[in-house]
């Protein structure tokens, strides 16, 4: 007997699915038995990544920072299917700059991706999943701390991170579960920009870590695949920590 595969049959919306936390959630998904739609802004990373994904894949060039973009909308209502899972990952940071330098176009570049395409992609999909259906929101361990230089992160992610309480509570009717999970530091391309490259500045991070290395991004899908599937039936509103005990010890 072939070993029960956890979302098998199901579809599957992952933003930002094309590379990074994104792109190794989107694979551990279809291993899982998943139909998966990721989103992308770059046309030749979604070439690259429905390569890589296969059949089971549909990559749609969508931006969740513009409202004006209705891609992912019109595929859902053309394709006619209800959404079982619901991953919201995308994200960014820009350069690190203090509070006091911090334009209003900074502000609006992290701000607008961060929590504002958040939110209204949880306004646009949920209306479109199925009863049951599970959220998963990636937050990140900024959203505790306080990092100079990354104000406007931090906190929208320490946005995103409530938003798995509310979402919750206001779906309750329909039984759909939010949750948040919170990586550390991830080695995916993101993270090689923030540390610039510096072995340097990486290795002083590796040392704030416990288990003492940076994670690997299908260590965080693997708590994503816990938190869309039924093995978490009981788990909702809450965040996961994936951080190699960076912030908890």
């Amino acid at each position: 007997m072939s070993p029960r595969r956890l979302l098998q049959g199901q579809l599957a919306v992952i933003t930002a699915g094309t590379a990074g936390i994104g792109l190794a959630i989107a694979e551990r998904f279809i291993a899982e038995g998943a139909t998966v739609v990721v989103t992308g802004t770059s046309a030749e990373r979604a070439d690259a990544a429905a390569r890589r994904l296969g059949p089971q894949a549909h990559v749609v060039i969508s931006d969740a920072a513009d409202l004006e973009d209705r891609a992912i909308e019109e595929w859902l209502r053309d394709d006619g299917r209800a959404v079982d899972v619901l991953v919201v990952n995308a994200g960014r940071d820009i350069a690190s700059t203090r509070i006091v330098d911090t334009t209003p176009e900074d502000f609006d570049t992290v701000a607008d991706l961060n929590f504002r395409g958040g939110f209204f992609t949880l306004r646009t999909v949920t209306p479109l999943m199925s009863d049951g259906g599970r959220i998963v929101l990636v937050s990140s361990i900024a959203g505790h701390n306080g990092g100079p230089g990354h104000a406007v992160y931090n906190a929208t992610k320490a946005a995103v991170r409530s938003l798995a309480r509310t979402v919750t509570a206001e779906l309750r009717d329909r039984r759909i579960r939010a949750n948040a999970v919170s990586p550390g530091p991830t080695d995916t391309d993101g993270f090689d920009q923030f540390t610039g490259g510096s072995a340097e500045f990486r290795e002083r991070i590796i040392a704030q870590i416990p288990v003492g290395r940076v994670g690997r991004a299908d260590e965080v899908a693997a708590v994503v695949t816990f938190l869309a599937s039924e093995e978490s039936s009981f788990v909702a509103g809450a965040e996961i920590v994936v951080d190699g005990g960076m912030s908890q010890v």
